[in-house]
Formats: C-alpha cells, sequence, structure tokens
C-alpha cells in the first residue's frame, strides 16, 4: 500500500503544503512546466475535454458558476473548477453541479502518488491537476476552468479551451501581477489563444487596448460583452436583442455585467453547444448566486456575506447594499495584510458601525495595520457572541476577505444552537 491509504492522508498531505491563502506568494509557481510535465505524465487529461477558460480581476466566479448553470439546465454534462475553497476542499472541483467525492479525491492521489513524488507541485497546481483529471474521467461535454492568479503563468493555462472570457481588470495581486492596470491586462490576456474567440466585460480603455492588441496579435475574435448594453433595474437585466429582461434572484448591480458576458459566451459557442433562449433564462432566473458573493447569510436576519477585498469589488459591494433599505449598516470585515491601504480603506467609513476581526496566519492584516489608517472596534472568538446578539436587528455586511468566510460560517452555527 502506498502513502494515500484513506482520504485522512490527502488531507494531512495538502495541509503540509503552503497555501497562497496563508502565505502569498510564497506558495506560487510562476511556471507551466511542473504542472505541464505532470499532466503529461497523467496522459495529458486536459486535451480530453472541451473547456471555457475564464480570468478577470473580479466577477470571474459568478460567471463561472453562470455557465455551468446555463449548460446543465440545457442538458449537458458540465465541469468546473475554481478556488479558493470556502467550507472544503472537494468545492474547487464540480462534476454536473455536484462537488467532487472524497472516494475520487483520493483515487486521484492513489493514481498519481509516483508522479507526485517525481514533480513536486504547489498546493494549486495539485488542484488544477486533480481537476483535469476529473474532468477527463468523467467525460463531462464542457469544463469551465476559472484561473486562480493572472492568467499567462497560471497552472490552468495548459488547456486549449474553445473560449476564453476576460471579465474585469483592476489592481489586485500587482507584487505579483503589476502595478497597473496594462500590466495586469497583460497577464489575464495571456489566457487567449491562437484563432479561438475572446469574450470581454466591463474593462477600462487602456486595459481593452492591450488585451485587443494580444486578441489581434493571436488571431482571436474579440466579442464586447458591453454590446449587449447590459442594465440593470431592480433584479431584472436588460440586454440588448432581447425582447424581455432577464429575471434574477441576485443583489448586485454588477452582475448584469456577469449575466452578459455568461450569455455572449454561450451565443458564441451556439454551433458547437447550442442551447436555447428559453433555457438561457430558466437557469439565470433560478440561479441564486456563488457561496461567499453577497450571500445572505442569515435565514431571518439581514446579514451578508460578500468576499469583496479589492477597490472594484467593495465598491460593487457598496452599490448592492444601497440597494437594500436601511438607515444603518454595521460591517465586520477582515482582511490580508497585502490589501490593506487607505484608498481601500478609506470605502469602509460609509458604515454607521464598524468591526474588524484579525485573522490567523501570517498574511492575515493585525489591528496594527488596520488602525493606522482606520480606527474600527475589535470583534474576537471572545466578543462575538455578545456584540452578534447586539446586532441582531441591523443590516450587517460580514467582508474583506473569502477566508473570512468559514469563520462567519462557524459562527453563525454555534450562535444558532444559543
Amino acid at each position: 500500500m502506498g502513502r494515500f491509504k484513506s482520504i485522512a492522508d490527502v488531507w494531512s498531505y495538502l495541509d503540509a503544503i503552503p497555501m497562497f491563502g496563508k502565505v502569498g506568494a510564497a506558495a506560487g509557481n510562476f511556471s507551466l512546466t511542473a504542472i505541464s510535465d505532470f499532466c503529461s505524465r497523467l496522459g495529458d487529461p486536459q486535451n480530453k475535454f472541451k473547456s471555457i477558460h475564464v480570468a478577470g480581476t473580479n466577477g470571474k466566479g459568478s460567471v463561472c458558476y453562470l455557465l455551468e448553470q446555463i449548460y446543465s439546465e440545457a442538458g449537458y454534462k458540465t465541469g468546473m473548477f475554481t478556488s479558493p475553497h470556502l467550507l472544503k476542499y472537494n468545492e474547487r472541483v464540480r462534476i454536473g453541479k455536484q462537488d467532487i467525492s472524497d472516494e475520487e479525491i483520493l483515487l486521484f492521489f492513489q493514481e498519481a502518488e509516483a508522479i507526485l513524488e517525481e514533480i513536486k507541485l504547489t498546493y494549486f497546481e495539485i488542484s488544477t491537476a486533480l481537476a483535469f483529471w476529473a474532468l477527463a474521467r468523467n467525460k463531462v461535454d464542457i469544463g469551465i476552468i476559472e484561473t486562480g492568479l493572472g492568467g499567462r503563468l497560471d497552472s490552468t493555462n495548459i488547456i486549449d479551451p474553445m473560449l476564453s472570457v476576460i471579465t474585469s481588470i483592476g489592481l489586485d495581486h500587482t507584487q505579483i501581477l503589476g502595478d497597473t492596470t496594462e500590466a495586469i491586462a497583460g497577464e489575464k490576456a495571456g489566457i487567449i489563444k491562437k484563432g479561438k474567440p475572446v469574450v470581454v466585460g466591463s474593462i477600462s480603455m487602456n486595459a481593452m487596448k492591450v488585451i485587443s492588441g494580444k486578441a489581434e496579435a493571436r488571431e482571436s475574435k474579440m466579442i464586447r460583452s458591453g454590446d449587449l448594453e447590459p442594465k440593470w433595474n431592480d433584479h431584472l437585466v436588460q440586454l440588448k436583442g432581447y425582447a424581455e429582461p432577464f429575471q434574477t434572484q441576485l443583489t448586485e448591480p454588477i452582475n448584469a455585467w456577469n449575466i452578459a458576458m455568461a450569455i455572449s459566451s454561450v451565443n458564441e459557442l451556439q454551433s458547437s453547444f447550442p442551447v436555447s433562449e428559453e433555457f438561457m433564462r430558466t437557469a439565470v432566473e433560478h440561479f441564486r448566486g456563488v457561496p461567499a458573493r453577497f450571500e445572505k447569510v442569515h435565514p431571518e436576519r439581514a446579514w451578508y456575506f460578500s468576499g469583496s477585498h479589492n477597490l472594484q469589488a467593495i465598491d460593487s459591494m457598496l452599490e448592492g447594499l444601497s440597494k437594500l433599505s436601511s438607515e444603518r449598516i454595521v460591517c465586520v470585515f477582515s482582511m490580508m495584510k497585502d490589501k490593506v491601504g487607505i484608498e481601500l480603506l478609506s470605502r469602509f467609513e460609509v458604515f454607521d458601525e464598524l468591526y474588524f476581526y484579525e485573522q490567523e496566519g501570517e498574511r492575515a492584516a493585525t489591528r496594527e495595520d488596520i488602525w493606522s489608517f482606520i480606527n474600527t472596534k475589535l470583534i474576537s472568538e471572545n466578543t462575538y457572541q455578545e456584540i452578534l446578539k447586539e446586532l441582531k436587528t441591523e443590516l450587517v455586511i460580514f467582508t474583506g476577505s473569502f477566508y473570512f468566510y468559514p469563520v462567519i460560517k462557524r459562527w453563525l452555527r454555534i450562535i444558532g444552537q444559543n
């Protein structure tokens, strides 16, 4: 027997590998050599299914889940890879809208054990290889693959997709991707493949110039989802060319653009994967959003979670909050050290009450990091029950980092039992 006798052995193995969420860039490997060699030894599973590749600063997770919903509604067997996971590692890989099972994860590690010994992969590279293996093994009709960071050197970028999507360009992960929107656009545009179309979202003129230049150089048709002129009106999304608006259950107006990108992508692939307008409408109407993206986290209280961790995402969250009627809004936030800055933190001054939670890990922001820019109250493992009890009638937004989500879910589970 090898080292992976049970799923507990897999979790132990993964826990010993540095994760980007905890240590940042030190956990990355910005080269495609290791993942290419590894997948080659696996039989190149990434070439055994049709795919859509999605990159962008914000919105890429929502577009991935929307595409999954639309193609599932139309009867196709979908596969999807996204990151990070929020509560369980299995969330990263989905087959037919279901998280991959422990049994299948274990089987991958058992089959790949010898290769893992020879080729050392990062946490994200292992997750990517697992996703490719699982999607190929399950013979999905279409795989929706989200980049982790950037695009050009992201380990997902060994696929040859039918279509690429670039959702948005903003200043995030600047220490890795570059400190201008043009530099970041160049990295994201690295997913554009020769002769394959690319759908783009709401992107500034300077970033768009970079992306259109890359598309032209690669003879890639560029589809601007802005041509659909997406408009948001109280849970309705109007798109040019469609007589009736699309009904949604979503809160943030930015979802008009996410829906436009998903519809643009599906329309571009109609010859390979036909989807009727009826299926598109039903899928959008039934779509309940993505976990941790302006998710209502309490059944009775007006409490929401938004993993907003950069300027674009926070501005979108604030616009979403403005659509909810409330005299007072309380914010409980936590964030990573590399996100701390006056421009971002000044956005929090609009809240009537502000609480900061200090997470564990060397990448997490400390109270001193926050207090050097903005005054907040503190919430901790010792005080959250008492504080949340006081806030039960308030509109509360928990935000600042996807890594804060499991903490909030645990708190709500515990106070629900009291």
